[in-house]
């Protein structure tokens, strides 16, 4: 007896899901009585090429490949069945109207099959397009004023301390902030006597 060999194909499925569909197609193939065993292999080739061309990609989706390889066997079967000859009037028409409706079934299925792996896609590729804009951090609210705030807006003793090249108050070895010098005082006191002078307010010594 020849050993007929199979290739089964390869599928992105977990190895319970794949070989449940894969046994599933063959115990659903319908072989003529009188089929070789070359036949019937290459019967199982043509189904597993089927298979392999739907590509399920998750369990669901093997379930939907399962049910259209099936019923396309089915309906195949069916035209076959109506084609026989002496088959009467009546079961000529029944088997033609159980092969019109398994190929509308077949036809339900693929869409659904698509279906599904259009939004498998459209899920994946947001997510990687998600991927990088989520790496980058975003920037706080309260930076984001700090670092666009007009100058109008800064306290007028800071814009004169940049104006002067004045660097930021050093913090002691305490941890605490070291207050201004002596002759820093002195300067914002004579700015202030001198803003008020100008206004004509006497300012007492």
């Amino acid at each position: 007896m020849t050993t007929i060999h199979v290739q089964a194909p390869l599928l992105a499925l977990d190895p319970a899901t794949r070989s449940t569909l894969l046994q599933t197609v063959v115990d659903t193939t319908p072989y003529l009585p009188n089929s070789s065993e070359a036949e019937k292999a290459a019967q199982r080739d043509s189904a597993f090429a089927l298979v392999a061309a739907l590509d399920p990609r998750d369990p669901v989706q093997a379930m939907l490949v399962a049910q259209i390889v099936a019923t396309h066997h089915a309906c195949m079967h069916a035209y076959r069945c109506a084609a026989l000859p002496n088959v009467p009037p009546v079961l000529h028409l029944r088997y033609q109207g159980k092969a019109v409706a398994l190929s509308r079934l077949v036809a339900t299925r693929v869409r659904d099959l698509r279906r599904l792996q259009d939004a498998a896609l459209k899920a994946s590729a947001a997510a990687s397009a998600a991927g990088p804009r989520a790496a980058q951090a975003p920037v706080s609210a309260p930076d984001a004023q700090v670092r666009t705030a007009p100058p109008a807006a800064r306290p007028w003793f800071a814009a004169a301390g940049q104006r002067r090249g004045s660097a930021a108050p050093a913090k002691a070895a305490t941890g605490t902030e070291a207050g201004p010098g002596d002759a820093a005082i002195d300067q914002m006191l004579a700015e202030v006597t001198g803003c008020l002078a100008a206004a004509g307010i006497a300012v007492a010594a």
